[in-house]
């Protein structure tokens, strides 16, 4: 184990019985749960296996989702951008729940406690893995109108904004509808598009890549239960950091950074983690009891990563020859605008200085004004002095002039 990289596993009720490589991954914590939930001895259907934020919406509340959770008429399923969800059907099969999907659930059981599921896909993907049923169980998919009856067979149902599609891996669903005459058997290896518009929509062959989308929906491993060969099961936890890493579980991806899971006791897993710029790690667990792994992938060499992703995609190397020839732009133009800036700063300090000059100027042309002003006062008081001066003179003259007639 790498100062970078490790891994901390946790045991409920007894010891995690892993491959030697595994053990090379980590070391042994606290345990974090007790006991597993206990699944009821009823026909009823029970969210087995959850990865990513999943809710069940009950009476306008929104409730988180976890292992153990037995579902009622009338609940809604919400599964987030990026998770999965399982519900298993008691001892007849499983419905997996995709990404971003909303799936109600109308019934469950009939009168006689017998199974009796009724679904309805509100937009996103639901598959379906159900053993051949009795006499008297049914299962029914409704969307959009249209109802999908199976008696036992593997299939998946997708809906969004454009219609519905129905893909057919094994036996037969019986179709009612929008399809051509009302209604019809859609057989293993056929696929049936119903647009929204439809009204006599045919099966058709299914292709190459609607086989690989029926492998990536297989369902995770079952955990059947109220039936007298229902196995013992224990509670199954990991996480990793980052948060965003991919979980494969047996090949299948299973949803991102959390996968909670309630699994039959004494089978064997195989875990690959895989996120871009980290180090895969893989290996295999065998569940003889609670287990919780909490796990930490190492960093690889982020550089040479992006530079095999731009040799192996080549939309993602046209997109980093833009980003740099926009960075450029972006750096000539910052440029241009810090030449500018300067420019402007240069004419903002002559501005300045010719301000200075006209406040000084005015402030001289001031000082000679108040200096004329003085001046103009200064030569005013002399000349009233001088005037007050030559009438004293004029009367002294008088005064001879009295002086010298007498």
């Amino acid at each position: 184990m790498t100062s970078r990289s490790h891994t901390i596993v946790g045991i409920f009720l007894g010891l995690l019985f892993a491959s030697a490589a595994f053990f090379g991954y980590g070391r042994i914590t606290a345990p974090k749960t007790p006991i597993a939930p206990t699944l009821p001895d009823t026909a009823e259907a029970v969210l087995t296996h959850v990865a990513g934020p999943v809710f069940v919406i009950r009476d306008d509340e929104s409730l988180p989702a976890g292992p153990g959770d037995v579902l009622q008429p009338g609940d809604i399923v919400k599964v987030t951008d990026g998770a999965v969800a399982q519900v298993q059907l008691a001892d007849q099969g499983t419905a997996r729940l995709g990404s971003e999907t909303l799936v109600r659930f109308l019934k469950m059981t009939g009168a006689d406690r017998q199974l009796e599921v009724r679904t309805e896909i509100l937009t996103g993907s639901l598959s379906y893995a159900v053993r051949e049923l009795d006499d008297g169980e049914s299962i029914i998919i409704l969307a959009d109108g249209t109802e999908y009856e199976i008696k036992g067979t593997q299939f998946l149902v997708e809906k969004d904004e454009d219609g519905t599609r129905l893909l057919v891996a094994e036996g037969t669903v019986e179709t009612r509808g929008p399809v051509a005459g009302g209604q019809v058997f859609v057989q293993a290896g056929e696929a049936l598009i119903i647009p929204k518009d439809s009204v006599d929509a045919l099966p058709r062959p299914i292709t190459k890549e609607e086989i690989q989308e029926l492998q990536n929906h297989a369902p995770l491993p079952e955990v059947p239960f109220a039936s007298p060969n229902a196995p013992e099961t224990v509670l199954f936890e990991i996480r990793t950091e980052p948060g965003d890493t991919d979980i494969y579980i047996d090949g299948l991806k299973t949803g991102r950074g959390r996968f909670r899971a309630l699994l039959p006791k004494e089978i064997t897993i195989d875990l690959r983690l895989r996120r871009r710029g980290f180090r895969d790690q893989a290996f295999t667990v065998t569940t003889d009891a609670n287990t919780y792994l909490d796990i930490v992938l190492e960093p690889e060499n982020l550089e040479e990563s992006l530079l095999q992703a731009n040799q192996k995609n080549p939309l993602i190397k046209n997109l980093q020859a833009d980003y740099e020839k926009r960075l450029a732009e972006i750096q000539a133009r910052y440029d241009l605008l810090l030449a500018d800036s300067e420019q402007l700063k240069s004419v903002q300090e002559s501005l300045n200085e010719e301000r200075q000059l006209r406040i000084q100027e005015r402030s001289q042309s001031a000082a000679r004004e108040e200096l004329a002003q003085s001046r103009a006062d200064v030569l005013e008081v002399e000349l009233a002095d001088s005037r007050a001066e030559n009438e004293k003179l004029k009367d002294v003259i008088r005064q001879i002039q009295e002086i010298a007639t007498e």
